[in-house]
Protein backbone atom coordinates (compact mmCIF):
# COMPACT_ATOMS: atom_id res chain seq x y z
CA UNK A 1 0.00 0.00 0.00
CA UNK A 2 1.45 3.39 -1.05
CA UNK A 3 1.62 6.55 1.08
CA UNK A 4 -1.32 8.08 -0.80
CA UNK A 5 -3.36 4.93 -0.32
CA UNK A 6 -2.62 5.01 3.40
CA UNK A 7 -3.86 8.60 3.60
CA UNK A 8 -7.21 7.68 2.11
CA UNK A 9 -7.53 4.25 3.66
CA UNK A 10 -10.67 3.82 5.74
CA UNK A 11 -10.93 0.74 7.94
CA UNK A 12 -13.94 -1.42 7.15
CA UNK A 13 -16.74 -1.13 9.68
CA UNK A 14 -18.09 -4.32 11.18
CA UNK A 15 -21.37 -5.38 9.61
CA UNK A 16 -24.56 -5.22 11.72
CA UNK A 17 -24.78 -9.02 11.61
CA UNK A 18 -21.23 -9.29 12.97
CA UNK A 19 -22.01 -6.89 15.80
CA UNK A 20 -25.20 -8.77 16.62
CA UNK A 21 -23.21 -12.01 16.64
CA UNK A 22 -20.67 -10.55 19.06
CA UNK A 23 -23.47 -9.42 21.37
CA UNK A 24 -24.93 -12.93 21.36
CA UNK A 25 -21.54 -14.50 22.10
CA UNK A 26 -20.89 -12.06 24.96
CA UNK A 27 -24.37 -12.68 26.35
CA UNK A 28 -23.93 -16.46 26.21
CA UNK A 29 -20.49 -16.21 27.83
CA UNK A 30 -21.94 -14.09 30.65
CA UNK A 31 -24.66 -16.64 31.36
CA UNK A 32 -22.13 -19.49 31.39
CA UNK A 33 -19.91 -17.51 33.77
CA UNK A 34 -22.87 -16.86 36.08
CA UNK A 35 -23.76 -20.55 36.03
CA UNK A 36 -20.16 -21.47 36.92
CA UNK A 37 -20.25 -18.97 39.78
CA UNK A 38 -23.42 -20.56 41.16
CA UNK A 39 -25.55 -17.46 40.60
CA UNK A 40 -28.62 -19.51 39.66
CA UNK A 41 -28.54 -21.73 42.74
CA UNK A 42 -31.63 -21.00 44.86
CA UNK A 43 -32.77 -22.34 48.22
CA UNK A 44 -36.04 -24.33 48.25
CA UNK A 45 -39.09 -22.13 48.63
CA UNK A 46 -37.24 -19.01 47.47
CA UNK A 47 -37.90 -17.20 44.20
CA UNK A 48 -35.01 -17.70 41.71
CA UNK A 49 -34.32 -13.98 41.31
CA UNK A 50 -31.16 -14.44 39.22
CA UNK A 51 -33.04 -16.66 36.80
CA UNK A 52 -35.93 -14.21 36.57
CA UNK A 53 -33.50 -11.36 35.90
CA UNK A 54 -31.75 -13.41 33.20
CA UNK A 55 -35.13 -13.71 31.48
CA UNK A 56 -36.31 -10.12 31.79
CA UNK A 57 -33.09 -8.10 31.49
CA UNK A 58 -32.15 -9.02 27.87
CA UNK A 59 -35.67 -8.29 26.62
CA UNK A 60 -35.71 -4.96 28.47
CA UNK A 61 -32.28 -3.98 27.14
CA UNK A 62 -33.30 -4.93 23.61
CA UNK A 63 -36.43 -2.76 23.79
CA UNK A 64 -34.41 0.12 25.24
CA UNK A 65 -31.88 -0.13 22.41
CA UNK A 66 -34.70 -0.30 19.87
CA UNK A 67 -36.30 2.87 21.21
CA UNK A 68 -33.07 4.86 21.60
CA UNK A 69 -31.06 3.81 18.54
CA UNK A 70 -32.14 4.45 14.97
CA UNK A 71 -29.48 2.01 13.75
CA UNK A 72 -30.82 -0.77 15.96
CA UNK A 73 -34.35 0.03 14.87
CA UNK A 74 -33.41 -0.11 11.19
CA UNK A 75 -31.49 -3.37 11.64
CA UNK A 76 -34.33 -5.05 13.54
CA UNK A 77 -37.05 -4.01 11.10
CA UNK A 78 -35.04 -5.29 8.12
CA UNK A 79 -34.26 -8.75 9.48
CA UNK A 80 -35.62 -11.58 7.33
CA UNK A 81 -38.92 -12.46 8.99
CA UNK A 82 -39.01 -15.84 7.25
CA UNK A 83 -35.75 -16.91 8.86
CA UNK A 84 -36.86 -15.62 12.26
CA UNK A 85 -39.96 -17.78 12.04
CA UNK A 86 -38.09 -20.86 10.82
CA UNK A 87 -35.65 -20.46 13.73
CA UNK A 88 -38.47 -21.56 16.01
CA UNK A 89 -38.42 -24.98 14.38
CA UNK A 90 -35.72 -25.75 16.96
CA UNK A 91 -38.40 -25.64 19.63
CA UNK A 92 -39.25 -29.26 18.83
CA UNK A 93 -36.48 -29.89 21.38
CA UNK A 94 -39.07 -28.82 23.95
CA UNK A 95 -40.44 -32.35 23.65
CA UNK A 96 -37.45 -33.21 25.82
CA UNK A 97 -39.45 -31.84 28.75
CA UNK A 98 -42.01 -34.60 28.19
CA UNK A 99 -39.24 -37.20 28.02
CA UNK A 100 -37.85 -35.91 31.33
CA UNK A 101 -41.35 -36.14 32.80
CA UNK A 102 -41.58 -39.77 31.66
CA UNK A 103 -38.29 -40.37 33.51
CA UNK A 104 -39.78 -38.76 36.64
CA UNK A 105 -37.37 -35.81 36.44
CA UNK A 106 -39.92 -33.02 35.88
CA UNK A 107 -43.51 -32.48 37.08
CA UNK A 108 -46.30 -32.95 34.53
CA UNK A 109 -47.74 -29.52 35.38
CA UNK A 110 -44.65 -27.93 33.86
CA UNK A 111 -43.38 -30.53 31.38
CA UNK A 112 -46.56 -31.26 29.43
CA UNK A 113 -47.71 -27.67 28.70
CA UNK A 114 -44.14 -26.52 28.02
CA UNK A 115 -43.29 -29.48 25.79
CA UNK A 116 -46.53 -29.53 23.81
CA UNK A 117 -46.58 -25.73 23.48
CA UNK A 118 -43.06 -25.71 22.07
CA UNK A 119 -43.84 -28.57 19.69
CA UNK A 120 -46.95 -26.86 18.31
CA UNK A 121 -45.09 -23.57 17.93
CA UNK A 122 -42.23 -25.33 16.10
CA UNK A 123 -44.54 -27.27 13.76
CA UNK A 124 -46.48 -24.14 12.81
CA UNK A 125 -43.22 -22.20 12.38
CA UNK A 126 -41.94 -24.70 9.81
CA UNK A 127 -45.16 -24.57 7.80
CA UNK A 128 -45.33 -20.76 7.94
CA UNK A 129 -41.65 -20.26 7.15
CA UNK A 130 -41.65 -22.62 4.17
CA UNK A 131 -44.88 -21.10 2.85
CA UNK A 132 -43.38 -17.60 3.12
CA UNK A 133 -40.44 -18.71 0.99
CA UNK A 134 -42.50 -20.56 -1.62
CA UNK A 135 -45.85 -18.74 -1.81
CA UNK A 136 -45.71 -15.59 0.35
CA UNK A 137 -48.80 -14.12 -1.29
CA UNK A 138 -50.89 -16.95 0.15
CA UNK A 139 -49.78 -16.40 3.76
CA UNK A 140 -52.06 -14.11 5.72
CA UNK A 141 -50.31 -11.64 8.04
CA UNK A 142 -53.05 -12.46 10.52
CA UNK A 143 -51.80 -16.05 10.71
CA UNK A 144 -48.30 -14.81 11.45
CA UNK A 145 -49.71 -12.59 14.21
CA UNK A 146 -51.61 -15.51 15.71
CA UNK A 147 -48.60 -17.80 15.57
CA UNK A 148 -46.37 -15.12 17.08
CA UNK A 149 -48.79 -14.48 19.94
CA UNK A 150 -49.18 -18.21 20.61
CA UNK A 151 -45.42 -18.79 20.66
CA UNK A 152 -44.78 -15.87 23.01
CA UNK A 153 -47.66 -16.88 25.29
CA UNK A 154 -46.24 -20.40 25.41
CA UNK A 155 -43.05 -18.97 26.91
CA UNK A 156 -45.00 -17.01 29.53
CA UNK A 157 -47.01 -20.09 30.52
CA UNK A 158 -43.96 -22.38 30.60
CA UNK A 159 -41.86 -19.97 32.67
CA UNK A 160 -44.72 -19.33 35.09
CA UNK A 161 -45.38 -23.05 35.57
CA UNK A 162 -41.66 -23.69 35.92
CA UNK A 163 -41.49 -21.17 38.75
CA UNK A 164 -44.52 -22.38 40.70
CA UNK A 165 -43.48 -26.07 40.52
CA UNK A 166 -40.11 -25.51 42.16
CA UNK A 167 -39.53 -27.13 45.55
CA UNK A 168 -41.53 -25.31 48.22
CA UNK A 169 -43.62 -23.35 45.72
CA UNK A 170 -47.45 -23.57 45.47
CA UNK A 171 -47.42 -25.90 42.46
CA UNK A 172 -44.97 -28.36 44.00
CA UNK A 173 -46.22 -31.78 45.09
CA UNK A 174 -44.37 -33.83 47.70
CA UNK A 175 -45.35 -36.98 45.82
CA UNK A 176 -43.54 -36.04 42.63
CA UNK A 177 -40.51 -34.26 41.16
CA UNK A 178 -40.03 -30.50 41.11
CA UNK A 179 -38.83 -28.25 38.30
CA UNK A 180 -35.58 -27.55 40.20
CA UNK A 181 -33.77 -29.42 37.43
CA UNK A 182 -34.20 -26.34 35.23
CA UNK A 183 -31.78 -24.47 37.51
CA UNK A 184 -29.02 -27.05 37.03
CA UNK A 185 -26.51 -27.16 34.19
CA UNK A 186 -27.07 -27.65 31.28
CA UNK A 187 -30.84 -27.26 31.61
CA UNK A 188 -30.50 -23.78 33.14
CA UNK A 189 -29.37 -22.56 29.72
CA UNK A 190 -32.99 -22.93 28.56
CA UNK A 191 -34.52 -20.27 30.85
CA UNK A 192 -31.23 -18.40 31.22
CA UNK A 193 -30.40 -17.92 27.54
CA UNK A 194 -32.55 -19.77 25.01
CA UNK A 195 -35.97 -18.57 26.18
CA UNK A 196 -35.09 -14.84 26.29
CA UNK A 197 -33.31 -15.15 22.92
CA UNK A 198 -36.34 -16.70 21.23
CA UNK A 199 -38.67 -14.32 23.07
CA UNK A 200 -36.74 -11.40 21.55
CA UNK A 201 -37.34 -12.87 18.07
CA UNK A 202 -41.06 -12.87 18.86
CA UNK A 203 -40.79 -9.21 19.83
CA UNK A 204 -38.90 -8.46 16.59
CA UNK A 205 -41.61 -10.13 14.50
CA UNK A 206 -44.27 -8.15 16.35
CA UNK A 207 -42.40 -4.89 15.68
CA UNK A 208 -42.05 -5.77 12.01
CA UNK A 209 -45.76 -6.56 11.71
CA UNK A 210 -46.63 -3.30 13.43
CA UNK A 211 -44.36 -1.40 11.05
CA UNK A 212 -46.05 -3.07 8.06
CA UNK A 213 -49.47 -1.99 9.37
CA UNK A 214 -48.31 1.61 9.72
CA UNK A 215 -46.69 1.69 6.26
Amino acid sequence: MTTNELLYYQPQKASPHSLAGLVLIAWFALIVALIAAGAFETLPGKAPLALILSLLTPISLFLLAYVLSENVRSYVLNLDQRLLILLHGWRTLGLGFIMLYSLDQLPWLFALPAGLGDALTALAAVFLGVALFKQPERVSRQWIRRWNLFGFTDFIVAVSLGLITRTGMPGYSDSGPSSDLMSAFPFVLVPGFIVPLFAITHVVIYLQLRQETRA
